[in-house]
């Protein structure tokens, strides 16, 4: 259970990237994303860079009271880090309005 909420910090991290990656393809497009969209866009990299690395520490840890500690903690910030992405989709798209 610990490790496999490690892949899903893992996972919602590479979908923030994906999320990234789109932001540019539609810049690159044509459609303009206001400047102060992309701070806006990275404010959530903060929560999923501390929990991809709780999340490989997770992995290679082989002690039960790190890996307690370290997979609520990964799942903790990929979900702030989730919340904080469709805020900021979300803030960008009305911007864009």
């Amino acid at each position: 259970m610990q490790r496999t909420a490690g892949k899903l910090a893992m996972f919602l991290s590479g979908v923030y990237v994906l999320v990234l990656f789109s932001l540019v393809l539609s810049t690159i497009m044509g459609n303009r994303i206001p400047l102060l969209g992309w701070p806006i866009a990275l404010v959530p990299a903060a929560a999923f860079v501390v929990s991809f690395l709780d999340a490989v520490k997770l992995h290679r840890t082989s002690q039960s009271a790190d890996a307690a500690r370290l997979w609520r903690r990964s799942l903790l910030y990929a979900v702030i880090g989730s919340i904080l992405t469709v805020g900021a989709v979300a803030g960008i798209d009305g911007m864009n309005s």
